[in-house]
């Protein structure tokens, strides 16, 4: 999805994960982490319920308790890490596994995965289910990320050959810079 003027988010996913990791963002030269700011892990969590991304009775279970931001926020970065890394590095899929043992999650009426406690440890739980369903489906092979200097943003793949993650807006920036450097503007 294209940027969202509002939000500041620049790539909106299918995936809860990708979304978590992309909520550190560059603009204009500056990084934007969106969990450091005011109400920014509950506006986040607002947004994804709002796309339809979170369910209702996910986000009131996540509500039930207190987020730690800065748990939250280790855990994206590692992740980012390990997934920017050298294409061949293992990925700690056990880690993830201990997250779903802390609290469990249970399956609702609509097939959609819920954690059986809410904060943080129903946070981590939800994203490492997701991305070991993930891992399982082969969507982990086809996550990139985008190729523009100035985004942080990752994606998946689908095509295997998509560079960025929204032509409109960075595949763009991208062509225009490369354009104005071949007629030697920069």
């Amino acid at each position: 999805m294209e940027k969202d003027s509002k939000t500041g988010y620049s790539y909106v996913s299918q995936y809860l994960f990708i979304n978590f990791l992309n909520t550190i963002n560059i603009k204009k030269v500056s990084v934007t982490d969106f969990l450091d700011e005011e109400n920014g892990l509950e506006d986040w969590l607002s947004f994804m319920t709002q796309q339809g991304i979170l369910n209702q009775q996910q986000a009131e279970k996540l509500h039930k308790s207190p987020i730690d931001v800065e748990r939250v926020k280790e855990f994206r970065d590692q992740w980012r890490g390990y997934l920017s890394g050298p294409e061949g590095n293992e990925i700690p899929l056990a880690s993830l596994a201990t997250y779903t043992e802390d609290a469990p999650l249970f399956i609702d009426k609509t097939f959609t995965p819920v954690s059986s406690k809410g904060g943080t440890e129903g946070f981590l739980a939800l994203l490492s289910f997701e991305m070991i369903q993930a891992f399982q489906q082969g969507v982990f092979k086809k996550i990139k990320k985008c190729e523009s200097s100035l985004c942080y943003a990752f994606f998946v793949d689908t095509s295997g050959r998509r560079q960025w993650c929204s032509m409109e807006v960075c595949g763009n920036r991208e062509k225009a810079r490369k354009h104005y450097v071949k007629k030697g503007n920069i």
